[in-house]
This record gives C-alpha cells, sequence and structure tokens, in this order.
C-alpha cells in the first residue's frame, strides 16, 4: 500500500467514523504533521477524496466534507430497492452452489468478527455481503455501479445516522440476511427476491 493510498483510507475512516464535523477544516499542513510525511502523498489523497465527492476544496483555506441532504440518501436507496431485486431475479440461474457457499461463509464471519458497536464494521459487512451476492451475476457494469452507491451512501448515512446508532441495527440485518440465504440454498426464488427487498426498505425505515 502507498502512502497516498494509506491517507486516504485514514481520512476516510475518520469521515465515515464521525471525527470530523461538518464545519471542520482539513488542510495538508496539518495531515503532513499528523502522517508525519511529505505534502505529495497528502495533497494526492485528498484530491481523490474531492474527485469521489467525499471533501471539496476551498482556495487557500482547505478542505470541508460534501454535504449530502437525506433526500440524496432517500435517492440511492430507492435506486438500489429498484435495481438489487431485479438483478437477481434475472441472473438467478448464475448462481451457483459454489456461490451461495461463499456468500454464507461470508455471513458467518461477520457474525463472528463484526463489532455490533461499531457502526462502521456494521456497514463494511453489510456493504461486503452485497456486493459479494452481485459478484455472481458476472456482471461488471452493474457491480461498479452499485459500488459506487454503497460508498455515497456510506457518506451520507454518516453525517446523519452514526451519533445514534443502535446496536439492534447489526442484529436485525444479520436476521434478514439469514433469512435471505436459507430462501437462497433452498433456491426459492420469489422469496429470495422479496426478502432482498425487504432487506432494503428496512434501511430505508431505519
Amino acid at each position: 500500500m502507498t502512502l497516498r493510498e494509506k491517507v486516504y483510507n485514514s481520512i476516510k475512516l475518520d469521515i465515515v467514523s464521525g471525527k470530523y464535523n461538518q464545519d471542520d477544516i482539513l488542510n495538508e499542513k496539518n495531515l503532513m504533521l499528523k502522517y508525519n510525511i511529505s505534502k505529495a502523498p497528502v495533497r494526492d489523497a485528498l484530491i481523490e477524496l474531492c474527485n469521489e465527492g467525499v471533501l471539496r476544496s476551498i482556495p487557500r483555506l482547505g478542505y470541508v466534507m460534501v454535504n449530502y441532504s437525506k433526500e440524496y440518501l432517500d435517492g440511492i436507496l430507492k435506486f438500489r430497492e429498484f435495481l438489487e431485486p431485479r438483478y437477481l431475479d434475472e441472473y438467478w440461474d448464475r448462481i451457483t452452489d459454489d456461490d451461495i457457499l461463499k456468500l454464507e461463509s461470508l455471513h458467518m464471519e461477520h457474525l463472528e468478527k463484526a463489532s455490533r458497536e461499531d457502526p462502521v464494521s456494521y456497514w463494511n459487512t453489510n456493504m461486503d455481503f452485497h456486493l459479494t451476492l452481485a459478484s455472481f451475476y458476472h456482471d461488471e457494469y452493474f457491480y461498479d455501479i452499485l459500488e459506487n452507491a454503497f460508498q455515497k451512501q456510506m457518506l451520507v448515512f454518516s453525517q446523519y445516522y452514526w451519533n445514534n446508532w443502535k446496536r439492534e441495527v447489526f442484529d436485525i440485518y444479520s436476521h434478514q440476511h439469514s433469512e435471505f440465504l436459507s430462501y437462497l440454498k433452498n433456491r426459492d426464488r420469489k422469496k429470495a427476491v422479496l426478502e432482498l427487498r425487504r432487506d432494503i426498505e428496512y434501511f430505508m425505515k431505519g
């Protein structure tokens, strides 16, 4: 991992973990001191975060977080609710028994290792589950747009809900994924599609 990648990952984790407020200014000098590195990797990391819509640059001042609206979050969720179940239905026959075992193994690993107290841990496991499922369709375009949607959803969700995190959310999502896997293993296409939609709908209501 390069210095740029390390700084990029660290800043992004600090942002989604709520270590920065909306009004906080990030500047190159302070970050250089924090990570004890030169200017180039810090600037490159900040530029990448700007390109992703995480930060925006304020000339001669520094960088601030992009402030997304709750309507923006609703748009992402509606997009997911519309597409994910349809792609599961469309590509149902592409999912193999080995794929199902892989997803089940991943789910069990999440239950054992993910922290119920940490919203970032919850988010990463939830995203990992859905993207792994999407990878079974062998549709690179869909995977890319879904991954981008998840990245944006994480940013917006962190702005509004991280401070009100409740560990029960982890338990509810884990139960829903277990239900989904049971339908997948039984090759119950209709119930699996409905459960996937329910999973996304719950997030919209949460």
